[in-house]
């Protein structure tokens, strides 16, 4: 175990074993054994970092990215932060793009070309070394027309399109067009939306 010293306001201790990172006397991440983190927002902040640098964001595939706030100290804004003082761990946020008409897509508002449109937003996903990893209709948002890629908080960041990141790619768009192929069958039988969970 490690730990820092001196005149740090940060205290941080590694645990090798678990592979915890532990700030501030509270657990702070997990990896997995293979050293996937876990930390929702960090995997949302490098998949948005991603998508956003490869002009994912600027095609309309994935919601805008303006940028993210890490522990923010609430103290520095007086009232308007103050329902977030007395809370255990500082805010973090990721600063998206607002999309009020926005609504998940299913056997209603489904067509075919918002299928192909989500295999291809996928695509770009994957083309900015993205595997999503929560592949289901409630993370496709249709608005103004489009798909809109959402929930990349299990999501990660690879480095090259070596054969295995290409094949869970592939699986990702597997998933995709059986969704649609679902999603028609309940249109075609006049479900109401959400009947079916998938």
């Amino acid at each position: 175990m490690w730990e820092s010293k001196g005149d740090q306001s940060l205290r941080s201790l590694l645990d090798i074993r678990s592979g915890a990172v532990w700030e501030d006397d509270h657990f702070e991440a997990w990896y997995t054994k293979k050293g996937r983190d876990l930390d929702r927002f960090r995997c949302e902040l490098k998949a948005y970092q991603n998508l956003h640098d490869f002009g994912v964001c600027d095609r309309g595939f994935v919601p805008s990215f303006y940028g993210y706030v890490d522990r923010l100290d609430p103290s520095a804004f007086g009232p308007l932060l103050r329902n977030f003082s007395k809370d255990k761990f500082r805010p973090r946020a990721i600063l998206l793009e607002y999309l009020p008409d926005a609504e998940r897509l299913n056997c209603v508002n489904y067509s075919r070309d918002l299928v192909r449109s989500a295999v291809q937003g996928l695509q770009e996903v994957h083309n900015a070394f993205v595997h999503h990893r929560d592949i289901y209709p409630k993370n496709m948002l249709v608005s103004g027309g489009r798909i809109i890629w959402v929930d990349f908080d299990v999501a990660t960041t690879f480095a090259n399109n070596g054969p295995r990141e290409m094949a869970y790619c592939d699986y990702e768009i597997e998933l995709v067009k059986s969704f649609g192929e679902l999603l028609d069958e309940d249109q075609r039988e006049g479900l109401p939306p959400n009947t079916k969970y998938y």
